[in-house]
């Protein structure tokens, strides 16, 4: 019934405030769906399942296994995590948390390459730390969105997630970035 709910308040807002945020679910009457603060630290790896756009700029290009992991549970805010795909590559980075214009609830993933002084941010479309993590990563263009799930997920994420994301990312191509042979 929640799913349902939501789907109609995506709908309605998309038509009533589209033109004062770029995307449907930005609204901060969401954020109780959208708050990551919950969720941290991680308690399980997550793979990128799928994604509506082909190459990721930060995240491995065409790179299939792309999956994240932390690695202690961070302090102040800060999140040690190793991304990892193909099979064998890995990189550090640190996750803080942060607001959109509004919210009240943390509902962005600031990724910070460590080493490097630059930081690249993930939208929170929608987030249920039992199936799956919705993202618009617009630092990959228009419209870019990727879906990740925990491992104990894989190969059996919830309907309603595919539905989310459809409604509110598109139902153009996906990419299909994990498949069953990744690690």
């Amino acid at each position: 019934m929640i799913f349902a709910l939501f789907a109609v308040a995506a709908l309605l807002v998309h038509h009533s405030t589209y033109a004062t945020t770029p995307y449907p679910e930005q609204n901060p009457a969401f954020q109780e769906y959208q708050n990551q603060s919950p969720y941290f630290p991680l308690e399980e790896t997550w793979y990128m399942a799928y994604r509506n756009y082909e190459t990721d700029p930060f995240f491995g290009g065409t790179a299939k296994c792309v999956r994240v992991r932390e690695t202690d549970p961070g302090q102040n805010g800060a999140y040690p995590v190793i991304v990892e795909y193909d099979p064998s590559f890995s990189s550090n980075i640190t996750v803080t948390l942060s607001l959109s214009p509004e919210y009240t609830l943390k509902n962005v993933l600031n990724f910070h390459p460590q080493g490097q002084d630059i930081s690249v941010p993930a939208y929170t479309v929608y987030k249920d730390v039992k199936k799956c993590d919705i993202l618009r990563l617009t630092y990959a263009g228009d419209g870019a969105c990727a879906i990740l799930v925990p491992k104990s997920q894989l190969g059996n994420h919830a309907v309603c997630c595919d539905f989310i994301f459809d409604l509110l990312c598109g139902t153009h191509e996906k990419y299909m970035v994990y498949d069953p042979s990744c690690p």
